[in-house]
């Protein structure tokens, strides 16, 4: 029988961090880590930026296909990572803010605030998508709730959370930032809920 193991994303524009963690949920271990790239460019990743010199058909066509190629990417991306693992993903985590509702193509172009967060959203959803496609819907968790919601979900004390995570993270290797330990962290918190990230 296979591992259950947890996916962990923190996305960026045109990337995401990708963590696994599989094990007992009190004590996992990092199973793989990787950099998923969908855009090689800023032209090609910063999709509104570029749509704000559109007109706004033409800019909501060029913003729609580009939505739907990073997904299938990402799609793809995730498939070839878990089957070399070898692994079932029984729950996924993503580090990020609950989704937002935003106005209209025609005012989010007008906006540098919003083109930034209309990104920002195109690529959790892309990546949430690539997710879906693996049968786990990823649990959204705040950046910086995941220490408190972590310690309270597996009732581990905040010292000894820390302490393991650090532990994972030098046995794992590098690259250990800040984007490799949120990814770790919200995994390792799917692992310990997957009723929360299973669809179905």
């Amino acid at each position: 029988m296979k591992e259950r193991a947890a996916l962990g994303l923190k996305v960026r524009t045109g990337r995401a961090i990708a963590v696994v963690v599989g094990g007992p949920p009190e004590s996992p271990a990092i199973l793989l880590k990787a950099l998923i790239q969908v855009a090689s460019s800023f032209d090609e990743g910063a999709v509104f930026h570029v749509g704000q010199g559109m007109p706004v058909d033409a800019a909501r066509a060029f913003v729609r296909e580009a939505e739907s190629r990073f997904t299938e990417r990402a799609r793809a991306e995730l498939a070839a990572l878990t089957e070399r693992l070898g692994t079932r993903i029984a729950a996924a985590g993503m580090a990020a803010d609950p989704a937002k509702r935003l106005p209209p193509l025609e005012s989010i172009l007008k906006s540098h605030a919003l083109v930034h967060a209309a990104e920002g959203e195109l690529y959790r959803r892309v990546f949430a998508e690539a997710a879906l496609a693996l049968g786990v819907r990823p649990l959204r968790v705040p950046a910086e709730e995941l220490d408190r919601r972590a310690a309270a979900a597996l009732g581990i004390a905040p010292a000894k959370l820390a302490a393991h995570l650090l532990a994972m993270g030098k046995a794992s290797g590098r690259p250990w930032a800040a984007d490799q330990k949120q990814a770790t962290l919200v995994a390792w918190l799917a692992l310990a809920a997957p009723s929360e990230t299973d669809p179905r």
